[in-house]
């Protein structure tokens, strides 16, 4: 009840003052002396103005001028008052009091109840649309002209105002434009005479006290602003690298800041860079620090300003002692990298006695591993797990017994089953584009069967006499020469206790790019360590689409010309 008690009062006395201000603030509504009678509707825009108040200490006349910080927006409009709501940048800085100019166009407001009352009893019908339109076209008019008149002299804001008013001597706004040039002419006197007085004065004292006093109280709006030589300093002091710095200072003393520049470079190199400082409007001097000098370790600057007919000095620090700006770390998030992350799944049958399951000497290996490409100071880790399971045993005794039970001639099986499930974690460095070098330690359990015919006893039989249960340890290095993506070459060798020795060499390349070939060469004795054995592999894989791999491998094996067989085995990889 006091906030409406309040408006209230300060409609009351709005007669008192000519311009719409601030009636009240409660949170992020602001109540303004300004209606749908004025033009405003919801969705208008409104200008903040603060007023700065300065007394010209030579003619003791108190000045008056108005500067916008900020826009508002009208959320519901009344008759004489409106509720709007500040931007972002403006919360909790307005103030009651503040005034309040219309930015957006003013849109005449009819009543339909009022066109009816006046219809039935005969009286003139309120404004038509075309009234409206005509009223929003000279808003449009006028404003477009305040708009051309801002940052000049008075005496060209005069000429604009005089040239409006000759061409549309009928507008609604002509009286609000005579009082505007009444007040131009007294400014532009009050000017002549300063200058005057300026011209007479002694070199000593050449500030403009007016400008002077203006721009002490506007200084007053910057917490940390150093009032100090011709003009007020307001620069950060930290600034996130490889992003441009725009700087602004304030003009304490006009007559010694005819022009300026900004010297500028990064921290410890040798020589600054020259930026002249633009002017902006008749307070301010403005540039920006292009973002190449915003490197990491920070940058210098200073600041040299001239008289229209003096020498430059340094106003804001100097060559020996330049200002400093520090960069900080950059904390914005690098975007998600691709093609770190890999998922592969391999599955493998090898025969080297040709007989497809019902021989002595063939295993099958499965592994599934996911893959993580740090790239720095570790190229990649591969964590994965597998398993190994098959016989083997003396390829002589396996050929020679008739029987094809691998008896030995005194009739003692020599075979072996071999069941190995094991997981490992393989290390990737890179110490250069062309060369990886990759180890791989593993581990796993280890089980034996010594029996004939007895898959699966050891698995939970009740006679396990002939099992053997311990543990296998085993270590992969490999290198690789060329790139992983494009053509190379891996050379490899790798053990496994109770498993055997692989000794490897694959060739990569892509003969058509959605297709990749790898050939190798293996020489092994596993599953069990007895007699090595040579291994042709092919590999055909397809990429047609960026997030799947799969791939086909056929591979022919012998550990001699009587011992020999035909596998193949299937590969997919998912990469993101």
């Amino acid at each position: 009840m006091r906030t409406f008690f309040l408006l209230a009062v300060l409609l009351l006395a709005r007669a008192a003052h000519a311009d719409p201000t601030v009636l009240a603030v409660k949170g992020d509504d602001v109540f303004v002396d300004l209606g749908a009678a004025d033009g405003a509707t919801a969705g208008a825009q409104l200008r903040l103005l603060h007023v700065v108040i300065a007394k010209d200490p030579t003619s003791g006349q108190t000045l008056r001028d108005r500067f916008e910080v900020g826009t508002l927006t009208v959320a519901r409009a009344g008759d004489h008052v409106l509720l709007a709501h500040p931007e972002d940048a403006l919360r909790g800085k307005v103030v009651v009091g503040d005034e309040i100019a219309l930015a957006s166009a003013p849109v005449a407001y009819v009543d339909p109840w009022q066109q009816r009352v006046a219809a039935a009893a005969g009286t003139p019908a309120p404004a038509t649309d075309d009234d409206a339109a005509r009223t929003v076209d000279e808003a449009d008019a006028a404003r477009a002209v305040w708009q051309q008149t801002l940052g000049l002299a008075p005496a060209e804001r005069i000429a604009k105002w005089e040239a409006y008013l000759s061409e549309r001597p009928q507008s609604p706004y002509a009286a609000a434009v005579k009082a505007e040039l009444v007040s131009l002419r007294a400014q532009a006197q009050q000017l002549d005479r300063a200058a005057t007085a300026r011209a007479a004065a002694a070199s000593g004292s050449l500030d403009d006290d007016r400008t002077h006093q203006l721009a002490l109280a506007l200084a007053d709006l910057i917490p940390s602003a150093a009032r100090t030589g011709p003009l007020v300093d307001a620069a950060p002091t930290t600034a996130l690298p490889g992003r441009p710095i725009t700087l602004a200072f304030a003009i304490v003393s006009p007559a010694r800041v005819a022009r300026a520049w900004l010297y500028v470079r990064p921290r410890g190199k040798a020589g600054f860079e020259k930026l002249e400082l633009a002017h902006d409007g008749d307070a301010y001097l403005r540039a920006t620090i292009p973002a190449s000098l915003v490197v990491a370790g920070g940058l210098e600057w200073f600041v040299e300003a001239a008289s229209a007919k003096g020498e430059p000095e340094a106003v804001i620090g100097d060559q020996r002692s330049p200002r400093v700006i520090d960069t900080l770390e950059d904390i914005s998030e690098a975007p998600i990298a691709s093609g770190r992350s890999r998922v592969a799944a391999r599955l493998e049958y090898v025969d080297f006695d040709g007989k497809l399951g019902g021989g002595h000497d063939q295993y099958y290996q499965a592994e599934f591993d996911f893959t993580y490409r740090f790239l720095q100071p570790v190229h990649a880790i591969r964590l994965g797990f597998g398993t190994l399971s098959g016989q083997g045993g003396p390829k002589d005794i396996i050929d020679a017994d008739p029987t094809g039970q691998c008896l030995d001639a005194s009739g003692t099986y020599s075979c072996r089953r071999v069941d190995f499930s094991y997981v490992y974690t393989e290390f990737e460095l890179r110490p250069s584009k062309w060369v990886g070098l990759m180890l791989r330690p593993q581990a796993g359990l280890l089980t034996t069967d010594t029996r004939p015919m007895s898959s699966g006893r050891c698995r939970g039989g009740a006679d396990t006499s002939d099992c053997d249960f311990g543990k296998g340890l085993g270590l992969r290095a490999r290198v690789r020469f060329g790139e992983e993506d494009g053509t190379n070459l891996v050379l490899g060798v790798g053990f496994t206790s109770g498993v055997g020795t692989l000794i490897e060499a694959d060739y990569q390349w892509a003969p058509r790019p959605v297709v990749p070939v790898t050939l190798a060469v293996q020489v092994t004795d596993q599953p069990v360590p007895e007699d090595f054995g040579v291994r042709i592999i092919g590999d055909v894989g397809w990429r047609g689409m960026s997030w799947v791999y799969p791939s086909v491998r056929v591979s022919y094996q012998a550990r001699d010309i009587d011992h020999a067989g035909i596998s193949g085995g299937l590969g997919l990889n998912f990469d993101w």
